[in-house]
């Protein structure tokens, strides 16, 4: 039987550092983040693309309150 093993990711949204990005870091980081979420469901990871689309969605809508 498959055992579920906690990925090693840390919530990126969560970090105090991106509250202060600019715009422009910001949208590296979403760019990033999509990059390794892509590369997660290639790979058949779902639940690491799946926290990936998680952080994504917090990324994208602090960018909009910028």
């Amino acid at each position: 039987p498959l055992a579920y093993i906690e990925p090693e990711t840390h919530s990126i949204a969560a970090d105090p550092v991106v509250q202060y990005m600019s715009k422009p870091q910001l949208e590296k980081t979403i760019a990033k983040t999509k990059r390794a979420m892509q590369e997660a469901a290639k790979k058949l990871e779902f639940m690491e693309a799946a926290q990936y689309r998680d952080e994504l969605m917090k990324l994208e809508e602090l960018l909009k309150s910028k």
